[in-house]
């Protein structure tokens, strides 16, 4: 399934999902879910006119590579040697049209669909406890350095920062206020 770049652009999918990124670095759990739950239903009316709009195209060889590259990298992104080369070699075509392609139809490129399934792993992997150098080179990031950094810029905070916030965010959520008692009458 593809959408023309015009129609992405006239109902802010992008938008949305930058949104959601930004909701992600909200503390408070309850909140962020509820920030979740309004951008979800945004995404998916606007989804619904775009296909309302475009009359879906019929599957084509395009749209197969497409497929084949975004499976192939959501099964592999965790090996640190994962080039867009090495993807094009895979899919028998050349670097230069499975990019052009993946672009087409995921509105970002290949090392930025790679670099955004690597975070969000070690975003999971940091949220369950993982030292940050394990979820570092554990999720395909051969340079620590360059991972923090894509990290910030990404998040705006630096993984340690981001579990400060996870862990803030456990303890008031198991330390609720106190309760004051009811006054008799």
């Amino acid at each position: 399934m593809s959408f023309e770049a015009s129609a992405v652009k006239k109902w802010g999918i992008r938008s949305i999902i930058e949104r959601a990124a930004v909701a992600a670095t909200i503390p408070d759990l309850t909140h962020q879910e509820l920030m979740y739950r309004c951008l979800l239903v945004e995404l998916t009316l606007g989804i619904g006119q775009m296909i309302a709009e475009s009359h879906l195209r019929l599957p084509t060889a395009t749209n197969a590579l497409a497929m084949f590259a975004t499976t192939y990298l959501q099964a592999h992104f965790k090996d640190p040697d994962l080039t867009v080369t090495q993807l094009a070699r895979r899919a028998y075509v050349s670097r230069e049209h499975l990019s052009r392609v993946f672009k087409e139809y995921t509105m970002q490129s290949v090392q930025q669909y790679l670099t955004g399934l690597r975070m969000q792993s070690c975003r999971r992997d940091l949220a369950a406890g993982k030292p940050v150098l394990s979820a570092c080179l554990e999720n395909g990031f051969s340079n620590y350095s360059s991972f923090v950094k894509t990290f910030r810029k990404i998040y705006g905070i630096t993984p340690q920062e981001y579990r400060g916030q996870l862990n803030r965010a456990l303890k008031s959520a198991s330390h609720p206020a106190s309760i004051p008692p009811e006054e008799s009458v």
